[in-house]
Order: structure tokens, then sequence, then C-alpha cells
């Protein structure tokens, strides 16, 4: 009978921790592939509770919450991102893709140009510019909560997609610069913008973080960023 009540105790111990760990997450993942000096790993996951990882490791693409993007060539992507992003953002994955010579089309964005936030003008579109202070578009957008930008003087000369929302527009370009109506450079350039693609998100900057290591909020606006991305990607923990 004693023998009986210990092995009951005992499967009711074996029960009770395999319904916990079955029912244990694990945090949700950040893919970071490519030049991400600007991001903090450790800050992001004390923000955000989701863990950056800088390699795809054993996992898929469709594993990630958020896939960073950062100044890297698109024949330099992983063979499972080069093959699946479409895919993945279809399927309600959320991808940040910043500028740089080797983004865009200066990077061979071509092969994905259908999920971007801008259209490629051209397959050399970093270039340098006069330094002004960017204008915001959408000043509420959540990846602008308490930031201020610094004058940008490198970016890659891209056109707004039509569809997508444009947050950010350097000064003197397109309806930025525009007075009255009339006005504005030849073309619009935008900074930042987003676009929603099946059931994901993409969301596109068109200059180099890594160059705005002198921007005061710089970091509280990776935060913001990588948060909005979080919180619109459809793919959750494992």
């Amino acid at each position: 009978m004693r023998a009986r009540r210990v092995m009951l105790i005992i499967l009711c111990l074996a029960f009770g921790l395999s319904s916990s760990l079955a029912g244990a997450q694990s945090p949700r993942m950040i893919l970071a592939l490519g030049n991400t000096g600007f991001l903090n790993p450790a800050d992001i996951q004390a923000a955000t509770g989701a863990e950056v990882k800088q390699d795809l490791e054993r996992f898929e693409p469709k594993d990630f919450a958020v896939i960073v993007l950062a100044n890297t060539a698109y024949a330099a992507l992983p063979a499972p991102v080069q093959q699946g992003l479409v895919q993945y953002v279809n399927g309600g994955g959320t991808v940040l893709i910043t500028g740089g010579a080797q983004s865009f089309g200066s990077g061979g964005y071509q092969a994905v140009a259908s999920i971007l936030p801008f259209q490629i003008r051209s397959a050399s579109d970093w270039r340098g510019t006069p330094f002004r202070p960017p204008v915001p578009l959408q000043p509420s957008h959540p990846i602008m909560a308490g930031v201020s930008f610094i004058p940008v003087g490198a970016l890659n000369d891209l056109n707004p997609r039509p569809g997508a929302t444009e947050i950010l527009q350097a000064a003197g370009g397109g309806s930025a610069g525009r007075v009255g109506g009339v006005g504005g450079g030849s073309y619009p350039y935008p900074l930042i913008a987003e676009v929603a693609w099946g059931a994901g998100r993409v969301l596109g900057i068109a200059f180099d973080l890594n160059e705005f290591g002198g921007m005061r909020d710089r970091d509280l606006f990776v935060r913001n960023t990588i948060a909005y991305l979080l919180g619109a990607s459809r793919i959750q923990a494992r």
C-alpha cells in the first residue's frame, strides 16, 4: 500500500513537471544579419524580452518574429533567407532593412523588390547628399516616440512605393520641400517607410544607422522600431 502511494506521488510530480515544461515558452527571436553595430542585443532583450541571434543556427526564417537586414548585400544572406524572404513576410513575419553601400539597389535587393517599401531607381543608389535635418511625415508613429534625428548626409536614393507609408523624408525632397503646394525636390527622398505585404510588414530605412553613433536618441529609436515590428509580427514564440 505504501509503495503504491509512493508511486502515485512520483507520477503526480512527474506529470506536474512535464506540464510546466510544456507550458513554458521560449522567448521570441530576432535574426539580425549584416552590420548590426547599432543594435545592442542585451538592450533589446531587456526592453522587449526577445532574444537576438546573429545567425540562423539550427533554426529557419519562420522561427524568427523579426528579421533585421543591416547594410548587407542580398547575395551575402544565408540561402534560406534569400529563398524564403518573400514567403516569410507573406506568412506574417516582419523585416527591418537598413541602408548603406550594401543595401537596396547597391546591395542587389532588386530580387525582392516586391516587398520593399521603396522603389529601387538604380543599381548603385548609395550616395552622399548635403547634410540637412530630416522631416518627420508621421511624427506620431510609434517608432518616432521621443526621437529627434540628426542631419542625414548619405542615403540610398530611392522612390517611395505607392501604397507605402512614409515616416521620415529628406528635407528639400518631394512633399517635404513644398511650400503652398509648389516646390520641393525633383525626386522625393524617403528616409523611412513601411509597407504591409501579405500578413507581414517591411520597414525600410534608407540610411546607415551605424553612421548615427552621435545621435542622442539612436538607441531609443532602435528599441522603438524593434518593439513595433515585434508587435506587428504574427510569428509567436516557439
